[in-house]
């Protein structure tokens, strides 16, 4: 078969060399991390609960979210890792709040309804009544008062102040919830660090300029330390998705899995660590 001469090429391509030199056991730990991956998600699973599919297919989109991050970051689109990050954190954040709290994980399912309701206004608003069928809006409304009650809040902490339709499916909001979990303490790389870039902020803006010989332009080019933040964030936030299914379903095999992915973490990540011993690792999990 003929090779292709005219192969067209995207994206910084010296910019993954400079990233095999910065991590030169990548290759190998991506391995052994697909291994873990495997053993986490290629499987069959009976699951009856709400909260036991939450925790499979959330750690599963981690998954995809990940090598989404991992195939930027090699070239150097920091700031795009970073969008994909906020998202894939709060993923995390997610499936391992239903996971120690699976009793809510109804809640969480219950809330679509307002979620829908809240997307058939904006519809309205923005292409007229008749743009959804009179059925299938009668459904949407009549789901979301079902439910509406359970999600109602205080506007302020007065006695008797009056109640409105809460923004979020649980009543903490997003920071607390992720101080209640093992990835809380990403909540910086993860989450605030993200918000530059995921909405039009000033810092956001500034970290994408650069001056020279007194003239303010955009930079246009890539931003390997801010790849390589953003995906050290979502590489834990992977292991941490890992920990829980194992947690979760019980699955043989992936606790020595996850002790290499750990120690891989380390070696890429921290070869200097004291942490980088069996004991340490076997500890963390």
């Amino acid at each position: 078969m003929a090779t292709p001469t005219n192969l067209t090429i995207y994206g910084f391509p010296e910019e993954c060399k400079k990233f095999d030199e910065r991590h030169p056991l990548w290759n190998k730990m991506i391995g052994n991390l697909v291994t873990a991956l495997n053993v986490a998600f290629t499987r069959v699973e009976d699951m009856t609960l709400a909260a036991d599919k939450f925790v499979y297919f959330f750690g599963r989109v981690i998954y995809e979210d990940f090598m989404e991050i991992t195939l930027i970051s090699q070239h150097g689109y920091g700031v795009a890792a970073s969008k994909l990050l906020r998202s894939m954190y709060e993923l995390t954040v997610t499936l391992c709040y239903l996971h120690h709290h699976p009793d809510e994980a109804t809640t969480f399912l219950d809330y679509h309804a307002i979620q829908q309701d809240k997307l058939a206004n904006r519809l309205i608003e923005t292409f007229g009544p008749d743009i959804l069928a009179p059925d299938l809006l009668k459904e949407v409304r009549e789901n979301a008062a079902a439910v509406k009650e359970d999600f109602m809040v205080p506007e302020c902490d007065h006695p008797g102040a009056k109640m409105r339709l809460n923004h979020s499916w649980n009543r903490l909001d997003f920071a607390s919830m992720a101080k209640t979990t093992d990835v809380g303490r990403l909540i910086v790389p993860g989450y605030f660090l993200p918000l530059l870039h995921a909405h039009p902020t000033f810092g956001g803006l500034t970290e994408r300029l650069k001056i020279t010989d007194g003239i303010m332009e955009l930079n246009p080019e890539a931003q390997p330390n801010i790849a390589d933040r953003s995906l050290m964030a979502a590489h834990n936030c992977l292991i941490e998705a890992l920990k829980v299914q194992g947690e979760h379903f019980h699955i043989e095999g992936l606790q020595a899995a996850l002790q290499t992915c750990l120690r891989d973490f380390l070696r890429v990540w921290a070869p200097d660590s004291p942490l980088l011993n069996d004991a340490a690792i076997s500890a963390s999990l």
